[in-house]
C-alpha cells in the first residue's frame, strides 16, 4: 500500500510505508518535523486520490476551539485600534490632519494588519494563544498574501457568521478558513 506524506520542507512525496504506526491510523501523532513545528501526515494514497479534500486532522493537530480564536481576535483587535490611534497622534503632531484621512489609516491598518503578520507567521493575538494559520492542503507551509486578504475579506463580511461551520466542520474550519485553503491549528510547544 502507498503512503503520501505531507511535510512543511517537501511537498507531496509517496513513500511505500510510513515509519511505525503506534495504532491502526493512517498517520502519526507525535514526530515532529525539525524546524518545523508541525508533525508530518500521513495519508493513504488512495485516501487522497479518491477524498479530495476530505483530509481530516483532527487527530494529528490540536484543533484551537471556537473561544480560543475569539479570545485570539478580541487582542487583534485591541492592537488594531491601539496601532490606528498611535498613527493617529503621529499624523497629528506633524500638522491638522482631516478626519477622513484618519479613517483611511484606520481602514488601512485593518486590512493589512492580519494578512502581512500571518505570511511572517501569526498576528500578536495567534501568537500569545499559540495558534497558527497555516495551508490546509501542506499544514507545515505559510499561507499566501493574496489568499489572506480572501480570507479577511470572507470574515469582515460575514463576521460571526463565518465561524457557524467550525462547530460542524472536521478540522474545525471557519467559512473563511475553507475559502482560503487554510486552516487554524495549534502551535506545538
Amino acid at each position: 500500500m502507498a503512503y503520501i506524506i505531507m511535510t512543511g520542507r517537501h511537498k507531496l512525496q509517496q513513500i511505500r510505508k510510513p515509519p511505525a504506526m503506534k495504532n491502526s491510523k493512517d498517520h502519526m501523532k507525535n514526530e515532529v518535523v525539525p524546524d518545523q513545528g508541525v508533525p508530518p501526515v500521513y495519508i493513504k494514497n488512495e485516501d487522497v486520490s479518491e477524498n479530495k479534500g476530505k483530509i481530516d486532522y483532527s487527530d494529528v493537530f490540536v484543533l484551537p476551539t471556537i473561544k480560543t480564536r475569539y479570545f485570539s481576535m478580541l487582542i487583534d483587535i485591541f492592537v488594531i485600534v491601539v496601532v490606528a490611534i498611535a498613527v493617529s497622534y503621529i499624523f497629528e503632531a506633524i500638522g491638522e490632519i482631516p478626519d477622513y484621512l484618519r479613517v483611511i489609516v484606520f481602514i488601512i491598518v485593518f486590512i493589512l494588519y492580519e494578512p502581512i503578520l500571518v505570511t511572517l507567521g501569526s498576528t500578536v493575538g495567534q501568537y500569545f494563544l499559540n495558534i497558527r494559520v497555516r495551508r490546509f492542503k501542506d499544514p507545515g507551509k505559510r499561507v499566501l498574501f493574496h489568499l489572506l486578504l480572501l480570507r479577511l475579506t470572507v470574515k469582515a463580511l460575514l463576521g460571526w457568521i463565518s465561524f457557524i461551520t467550525v462547530t460542524f466542520n472536521i478540522n474545525r474550519r471557519a467559512i473563511h478558513d475553507i475559502a482560503s485553503g487554510s486552516i487554524v491549528i495549534a502551535q506545538r510547544i
